[in-house]
């Protein structure tokens, strides 16, 4: 839930760029001559953005943002108590994909 709720809701690629240097870390981007989309800083190369193709990121967050406002949602209507092996299970992913069939 925190990936959700990070990086659909607080990550901005226009602000941000995302580093996997020691256990990670998220800087602010000097954006400069770039129109990259999003900076993801190459672990081999760090002068070279592995995200500079990825056009697009916004639907990427848009996803990750309506994910985990269902999620969100559907916990709190989540049934609690009682006896769970006599309910049928419950399936969140058709509710957040709403194309998978399962």
């Amino acid at each position: 839930m925190d990936f959700l709720y990070f990086f659909g809701n607080v990550f901005d690629p226009r602000q941000m760029r995302i580093s996997v240097q020691g256990s990670g870390l998220y800087m602010n981007r000097e954006r400069g001559y770039s129109i990259d989309p999003i900076h993801i800083d190459d672990p081999l190369f760090p002068t070279n953005n592995v995200g500079r193709n990825c056009f697009r990121i916004h639907q990427c967050i848009k996803a990750f943002s309506d994910a985990y406002s269902i999620l969100e949602n559907e916990l709190t209507c989540f049934p609690t108590g009682g006896d769970s092996s006599l309910s049928p299970p419950y399936r969140l992913l058709p509710k957040i994909i709403p194309s998978i069939d399962l």
